[in-house]
């Protein structure tokens, strides 16, 4: 029986798809790209992730980094990068508003120590039961700690628990957790890898609706 629902929060709750993300840095004829691919990289964005640096830090560095390739011009692009906060889906909000009370909702994110401050200010820390910061616990994605640590705050076993992830390689790490688990239990996972990803996961959860015997409206196949 399903009892949980463990989202991700970047690519799945919240989107980063406004315009400007992808056009400014050509604008101000910088390569595309450049701030991401720095501010990303395993040697910042891990330890942001994993709380061994805090957000200023990882903004200062990613900074510091660019202006030593690209000098001071690269300054009000940085700052302007480090302004966006994405967009939340509304679809998915209206999917989680409807699922029955009986299913724990959790969040796994790797993320930062701003994120918690974030996702109170845009309303939706009501809506779910337990919010798993990979930056307060030490250890992100796809690690199968975090996996085990968010499950355990929930209170579900992985063959309780359906996973919701936008990355292929966190959905392989869950797939991991579970074949190295005492007992072999199936953690459903779905990546959202295509136009038809949304339809598959409203899929994916009316089956956990199923299992419950009952159906909410809007959300069944």
């Amino acid at each position: 029986m399903i009892k949980a629902i463990l989202f991700d929060f970047d690519g799945v709750i919240r989107q980063w798809d406004e315009s400007d993300l992808w056009t400014f840095e050509s604008d101000a004829n910088v390569e595309r790209g450049t701030v991401f691919e720095v501010a990303f990289s395993k040697e910042l964005h891990q330890p942001l992730t994993r709380g061994e640096l805090k957000w200023d830090e990882w903004r200062k560095q990613t900074e510091q980094w660019l202006v030593a390739t690209h000098g001071n011009l690269i300054r009000p692009i940085v700052k302007r990068f480090f302004e966006f906060e994405g967009r939340i889906d509304d679809d998915m909000v209206t999917l989680i508003e409807q699922l029955p009370s009986e299913l724990l909702l959790g969040i796994l994110t790797n993320n930062h120590d701003k994120f918690e401050d974030y996702l109170a200010r845009v309303g939706l820390e009501k809506h779910f039961d337990k919010v798993v910061n990979t930056h307060r616990v030490g250890v992100a994605k796809p690690d199968p700690e975090s996996y085990l640590t968010a499950l355990n705050y929930l209170g579900v076993q992985p063959s309780e628990c359906l996973f919701i992830d936008d990355v292929l390689t966190n959905v392989e790490g869950a797939e991991s957790t579970v074949s190295k688990s005492p007992a072999p239990r199936l953690l459903r996972s779905i990546s959202p890898l295509s136009s038809s990803w949304f339809s598959s996961l409203r899929f994916e959860i009316s089956r956990a609706l199923l299992r419950l015997n009952r159906t909410t409206p809007g959300v069944g196949v």
